[in-house]
């Protein structure tokens, strides 16, 4: 009977150490860490902790999350229980170091912590640009930190402060202070010539960074002048003075004068990056000007002095001076001078001008003069001009020369002026051409304007007994016009007038 005792306890016992073995077994594991790593630096306020899931018994698993400043958890922050393997932060603080521990809990069975993993939050942000010991900036130069910390993109930051200052210590009257969402801001109104430190910190709601690293800058000093290039010669009246912008200013002075001292210069406030001198400059003066910016806080110093020459003269152009064979109706050509009036010309067939046989002028816009008179073949002709502004005059231009064509014509007996009859001159419509005792019967004719613009051509064909042809001119405009034949080599020009 004993014996039997004896061998119920021990099968008692038996199970008893089975059934506690197989609850042991449907226990939850603790979770494992998995991100950030431990030890992890430069997380961000927002972080999240990520950690492997636990395999249950087929119930629901839940994880609750610690997270502390001390490894001994004596004070920690308790997150609700989630069937998420992580839980994102809010606002942790700048420069500290977390620990943190999950378990997993499935009905009444709870796990026991996982080991401990701890993460430190970044401290400040990185300067990007501009670089350090840039100089010539803009007064609204662009302060920009970098939007990452290493690889890792900032976030859980509400804003970024910038400062900038004339002082290492940040406490100057011209410290730049300003707060933005982005992690990079323009800078307003800072001082010419000045270096400047700066920095830039990060915050949320519950902290701030530290400040970043210290950079310099230099803000640049004056206006870089663009044209027209210094020394300039022969311009004329009207020009464009420009310059390069310089982003961050409000607007420019600019002072031009006819002394390098600017002793009673004339001085103007401008927005833009041009000003266009017209109106009060003289013939064959020499003007200087500069430039400098202005904002709210400060003046640069004047840019480089340039200077450049007005015109005193009309240099022509065409034809060429002693040119040969120029036609009996040109066009006297100059260079352009800008902000005149009007020209003056004159031609003569002397050089002294005592008495020219034309004395016109011609719009300052234009830089051209169509001869409309028919002049005398094969004769030297003198002619010069001059620019007139309201307020000034240049100097005649050197007088040039030409020598009109030849007088050839188709025959000299057979096709000279008393073989050749063009009626009626003036005619409101149809031209008659009469052409008599010519040796070669194909005559070319040609109805050109005085800029040379050929509007009617034909060929005449002498028959005998039939000299006369008819021409209808009807769709030409009123004006004056040259009729020129042709036969072979030989020519003959004739002025004819429409007029209806």
């Amino acid at each position: 009977m004993n014996k039997m005792k004896n061998l119920l306890s021990t099968l008692l016992i038996i199970m008893v150490i089975a059934i506690t073995g197989l609850s042991a077994q449907d226990r939850v594991y603790p979770p494992n860490p998995q991100e950030p790593s431990n030890g992890a630096s430069g997380q961000m306020p927002d972080v999240i902790l990520n950690w492997g899931a636990v395999a249950g018994t087929g119930g629901i698993v839940q994880y609750e999350l610690q997270l502390d400043i001390t490894d001994a958890f004596d004070t920690p922050v308790v997150f609700d229980l989630t069937e998420f393997t992580g839980i994102q932060m809010e606002n942790l603080l700048f420069n500290q170091e977390y620990f943190w521990r999950v378990r997993a809990i499935e009905g009444d069975d709870v796990s026991g912590w996982s080991e401990i993993s701890s993460f430190t939050v970044f401290d400040a942000p990185a300067l990007n640009k501009p670089n350090a010991n840039a100089s010539n900036q803009n007064p609204n130069v662009l302060l920009a930190c970098r939007d990452r910390i290493g690889p890792v993109i900032i976030t859980g930051v509400d804003y970024f402060e910038f400062e900038a200052d004339t002082s290492a210590n940040f406490d100057s009257p011209a410290l730049f202070h300003k707060t933005n969402t982005s992690y990079e801001v323009n800078a307003s109104f800072l001082l010419f010539g000045e270096e400047y430190h700066w920095r830039a910190r990060a915050g949320h709601a519950e902290d701030v960074s530290d400040w970043s690293e210290v950079r310099k800058f230099t803000v640049l000093e004056t206006v870089t002048l663009d044209k027209p290039n210094n020394n300039s010669v022969d311009l004329g009246l009207k020009n464009d003075l420009t310059w390069k912008a310089i982003p961050g200013v409000i607007n420019y002075t600019i002072q031009i004068a006819d002394n390098d001292g600017f002793n009673d210069a004339t001085s103007m406030i401008i927005e833009g990056l041009s000003y266009t001198t017209d109106g009060y400059l003289h013939f064959g003066n020499q003007y200087f000007w500069r430039v400098r910016a202005n904002h709210a806080n400060d003046t640069t110093v004047w840019s480089e002095v340039r200077n450049f020459t007005v015109i005193n003269t009309v240099n022509l152009t065409s034809p060429a001076n002693e040119a040969t064979g120029t036609p009996i109706n040109p066009r006297l050509e100059w260079a352009p001078v800008t902000g005149v009036n009007y020209f003056q010309i004159q031609y003569n067939t002397s050089a002294a001008f005592t008495d020219p046989c034309c004395d016109d002028t011609i719009p300052g816009s234009d830089n051209f003069y169509q001869v409309i008179v028919i002049l005398e073949k094969g004769t030297s002709y003198y002619w010069r001009c001059r620019a007139v502004h309201a307020l000034d005059t240049t100097q005649w231009s050197d007088v040039w020369s030409f020598t009109t064509e030849e007088e050839i014509g188709i025959g000299e007996t057979a096709f000279d002026a008393g073989n050749i009859n063009i009626f009626p001159n003036p005619t409101g419509g149809t031209l008659h051409i009469d052409i008599r005792e010519t040796d070669n019967p194909l005559v070319k004719m040609h109805v050109m304007d005085l800029l040379g613009q050929i509007h009617l051509e034909a060929e005449i064909n002498i028959v005998q007994g039939n000299t006369i042809h008819s021409f209808d001119m009807g769709k030409l405009a009123n004006g004056i016009y040259i009729l020129r034949l042709t036969n072979g080599t030989q020519t003959y020009s004739q002025k004819i007038t429409i007029h209806r």
